[in-house]
């Protein structure tokens, strides 16, 4: 059978073994059928598909293949190799994960890994490694030719060790002889002569050997190093799994999918970017969440990408899936497709029945009996469906906003908390800023900053970006130079990573001296208190402010009040850093004199400085962040996509082909109906609302209003 490479995925996870059980599969294809899918998911697992060294077992997924087959759906074989055969051990005992406090990690059972020999063993044991690979190229070689084989996901999710999705310093792995022999290497490859390791890090060794695994984090450049250095053990683990299956069949297509990294850590060694460089189309497990979507679309960098792993149908033993209908999944699965997501397969078919994961995830119930869920979803595709080719080639134009994203930043904020939520939630208020403003963005890596690769950006927002590399700041200040627009957090490049020092003048990696603009006092927020000056008792203020402003004034805080050049109050967070320098227009003061939010001419370009973290302030208030955010967008000459009667309440995407605009999502999450208006050159009509829109002509929209909309004709 011949399959369109890429083509528009609709479908499922099916089989995890030993669920469902064989039982359950001819009604439950015949049942995929009716639905209308085109895909399948089914997983291959390495401690149930190889039971001895030299004996492997595919009876299960070779009839399941074949129902697939008779059923015309493509499957996707997924690899689990985090649940490592019991042999394994007994071949190599020294091959187990080891955590910072020495303890070795016992294979176990977890809810997702039910067959047991969880977290599997060390990536960097060389037998287990062969082992591994022998094991995927056994599989490739048995399925390959199979005429229902469309594509090969090499890993699922993946993440350094056993469930530490929430980084500690207690558990975090790995620390056996093999990682140390490793990260040796590794810095010796990063460094060259010890002399310029002892520089940066501040030591003393004499000799390579003499190097410790860092243990802590109070050292902040030993611990980024350490971590950098799982980053890239895990992206070479990706690239032999999908290079092994090129190898041995480069007819279909393969890939890999992450847990965006608002919810991984690259603590805990994700890196989106990295990861999705060497895959032929790159995927997710994800939900409607903008940020989550922009994580996966923007580390794919124009690949096709793909929805794999949908959590509309979540829930456990103790807390049953919701109830799912089609204004839900609407909701969820629209704002994918406007930012460009190309294909959904949920998690999962037949809800579970083995473990705490059961009886939820499921399309229909445990008897595979219909829930809501089952015809919400039906609905969906079969109005979806006669437009699915259409959808996969048209694609969202080249954003002109970026979010900055370094995983050596995030690295230096759990040294800084012990954790990296404040920095994620600082990452979702800007791009939720944005989004909602209906203002196209994406995330660029540290690494794409480093290399200057910042093409078609006009505008870029440096959430909380304490920690930068000398590179990242000289490419940042060229680009500005040459008419960027950048919106910057408190204490940039305070930290350098490139020398492994605090800055002496912030912002920092020399930043200061070329911009000619400087934080001349700092201070955290909770040292701060309300001076009698500072008027901030205003009467047209409502009480719960007030009251706010009083306390404050009493006892300091997470939040303080910034009274904007405009007369406006509004909130920053967690660091105060007053500014100066020449030309320097004050956008926001706290004592009502110095500045502590500012836009400067630099070169071309223009760099709004604030003093405060914006981002984390968005959990009390998010005015100012949208303040600064909106004057930066207009700086940077940049039209939304749409304009909304309530502002901050509206997202729009538009998609386009080679013969222009064809598509355009619209939701609304206002509680209330507003109108809308779309700029782009198209009549529009709703395909599941039936609405008819013209461009540049505003219609009322109900509240939490999605719509996929058509382009039917110019205006």
């Amino acid at each position: 059978m011949t399959r369109e490479r890429y083509p528009f995925l609709f479908g499922s996870q099916y089989y995890r073994a030993p669920t469902p059980e064989p039982e359950c599969w001819e009604a439950d294809f015949d049942n995929l059928q009716t639905l209308g899918f085109n895909a399948v998911k089914f997983f291959v697992q390495w401690r149930w598909s190889h039971r001895a060294p030299d004996r492997f077992y595919f009876d299960d997924l070779d009839p399941l293949m074949d129902l697939a087959a008779e059923h015309g759906l493509g499957v996707t074989l997924n690899f689990i190799l985090d649940v490592a055969p019991v042999w394994l051990y007994e071949a190599h005992p020294d091959a187990r994960q080891i955590t910072n406090h020495g303890r070795v990690i016992e294979p176990y059972a977890v809810g997702h890994r039910s067959v047991g020999g969880h977290p599997g063993p060390c990536y960097r044991h060389p037998g287990a490694l062969a082992d591994r690979q022998r094991f995927v190229a056994a599989a490739v070689d048995h399925f390959r030719a199979h005429p229902a084989l469309q594509m090969w996901d090499v890993w699922n999710e993946p993440e350094l060790c056993f469930p530490q999705r929430i980084p500690d310093l207690e558990t975090m792995a790995c620390y056996c002889p093999h990682c140390r022999g490793g990260f040796l290497a590794w810095l010796q490859g990063k460094y060259g002569e010890l002399d310029r390791l002892n520089a940066v890090w501040g030591r003393c060794y004499e000799t390579w050997p003499q190097v410790e695994m860092p243990r802590g984090n109070g050292t902040v450049t030993d611990f980024v190093d350490w971590r950098e250095f799982h980053l890239d053990t895990m992206t070479g683990e990706a690239r032999w799994r999908l290079e092994v299956v090129r190898e041995r069949d480069p007819e279909h297509v393969r890939y890999l999918h992450v847990v965006p990294n608002t919810w991984f850590s690259a603590v805990t060694c994700a890196d989106d970017f990295a990861m999705a460089e060497p895959c032929e189309v790159f995927a997710a497990s994800m939900n409607g969440l903008p940020s989550v979507a922009l994580h996966a679309l923007s580390a794919a960098r124009g690949k096709v990408c793909y929805n794999v792993e949908s959590h509309l149908n979540f829930g456990s033993t103790d807390m049953h899936q919701p109830r799912v209908e089609l204004p839900r999944v609407l909701a969820d699965f629209l704002p994918q497709l406007g930012l460009g997501i190309k294909g959904f397969l949920f998690w999962q078919y037949r809800a579970e029945t083995l473990g705490l994961e059961s009886p939820a995830w499921g399309l229909v119930k445990p008897d595979g009996s219909s829930r809501p869920v089952t015809e919400a979803v039906r609905r969906f595709w079969a109005t979806l469906q006669p437009h699915a080719e259409a959808l996969r080639q048209a694609v969202p134009a080249l954003a002109p906003v970026g979010v900055w994203r370094s995983r050596k930043n995030e690295i230096f904020h759990f040294c800084l908390q012990g954790q990296v939520n404040g920095l994620n939630a600082a990452m979702e208020a800007w791009i939720n800023g944005l989004y909602w403003d209906s203002v196209p963005c994406r995330v660029v890596s540290g690494g794409m900053l480093e290399a200057g690769e910042l093409a078609g950006l006009k505008l870029l927002v440096m959430p909380v970006g304490y920690y930068l590399t000398q590179a990242e700041a000289e490419q940042l200040d060229r680009w500005v130079r040459d008419g960027g627009v950048v919106v910057c957090e408190a204490h940039l490049g305070g930290y350098n990573g490139t020398t492994g020092r605090h800055s002496r003048v912030l912002p920092g990696c020399g930043l200061a001296e070329s911009w000619g603009l400087c934080e001349t006092d700092s201070t955290s927020a909770r040292h701060l208190r309300l001076g009698e000056a500072q008027a901030f008792d205003d009467p047209a203020l409502p009480e719960d402010v007030r009251k706010a402003l009083r306390d404050f004034g009493a006892t300091g805080g997470t939040f303080f009040p910034i009274r904007m050049a405009g007369g406006a109050l509004v909130w920053g967070a967690h660091r105060y850093a007053e500014l100066s320098g020449d030309g320097l227009e004050s956008l926001g003061s706290f004592d009502g004199q110095v500045p502590c939010l500012g836009r400067k001419q630099v070169g071309r370009g223009t760099v709004f400085y604030c003093g405060t973290n914006l981002g984390q302030a968005a959990e009390r208030d998010p005015a100012g962040l949208l303040a600064i955010l909106r004057l930066a967008v207009a700086a940077a000459g940049i039209a939304p996509t749409a304009r909304a009667e309530l502002p901050g309440t509206v997202h729009a995407d538009l998609l386009a082909d080679e013969a222009g605009p064809r598509f355009a999502v619209v939701v609304s999450r206002a509680e209330r109906e507003q109108a809308v208006t779309i700029g782009a050159p198209s009549r529009w009509r709703g395909l599941f609302t039936g609405v008819t829109w013209k461009a540049g002509a505003p219609v009322t929209v109900p509240a939490g209003f999605a719509d996929l909309l058509t382009a039917e004709s110019a205006a």
